[in-house]
């Protein structure tokens, strides 16, 4: 994928990306709220652009109504993988049973609560990331969390496999189906039966977590 630039559309800004997978260009909104063009590799981009402005009311519509951030505050629920917890401010960060104590200067409470997030997430990926990929004999190169917008994951051509850390605050199920989509992917480099055929190899929640995302993927994506 190219990296993308901004085009005008009537004042708004809009993100141009090419991407050689894409067959069509589309128009959509990320959970930031930035309008994404996208188009394929060899689609002109006057063509693209000129599919943007038919849609300016669309446009117009999403940025003044776009998806507001999502702030953890004392007194939340959240679900960290896979468990529910309560959120409190206190003087030691701890996780018990059912409570996350988060501690430090309040104004930064949401911050630490997403460090925390991820600093459980890692080891659970490595562990997962490492099962998976020995039930498929294939072996994994690094592995990084990164703050995307459109993508949970993804897997280079020298198996290093990078996911959003976002997913933290999934169901299990939701995770364990993200992981196993990327470690699929050293087997095969595409979106083949084949490829389908190793995913479901590796995990039973593909039906589910599929469904899940589509419903709550923008709101999991607004966690800044």
């Amino acid at each position: 994928m190219s990296s993308d630039k901004i085009v005008m559309i009537d004042g708004f800004p809009v993100h141009f990306v090419k991407n050689g997978r894409a067959r069509r260009v589309v128009l959509k909104q990320n959970a930031k709220g930035d309008i994404i063009l996208t188009c394929p590799q060899l689609c002109p981009k006057v063509v693209a652009i000129a599919f943007a402005r038919k849609q300016r009311a669309w446009i117009a519509a999403h940025v003044q109504y776009g998806p507001k951030e999502m702030v953890f505050k004392v007194g939340d629920h959240i679900s960290l993988l896979g468990k529910n917890y309560l959120l409190v401010h206190g003087r030691l960060t701890a996780l018990s049973e059912d409570t996350l104590t988060i501690s430090g200067d309040p104004a930064f409470f949401h911050r630490r609560v997403c460090s925390y997030a991820q600093k459980l997430l890692m080891p659970y990926i490595r562990q997962r990331v490492g099962d998976l990929a020995k039930q498929i004999d294939q072996h994994v190169g690094r592995i990084t969390l990164r703050n995307t917008s459109s993508r949970w994951g993804s897997c280079s051509s020298n198996h290093n496999l990078s996911f959003c850390w976002k997913i933290a605050f999934a169901p299990l199920e939701v995770i364990d189906y993200l992981l196993a989509h990327e470690v699929a992917h050293l087997a095969q480099m595409n979106h083949s039966p084949q490829f389908w055929a190793v995913v479901d190899q590796l995990t039973e929640h593909r039906k589910f977590a599929e469904r899940w995302l589509k419903t709550n993927g923008r709101t999991l994506q607004s966690i800044q």
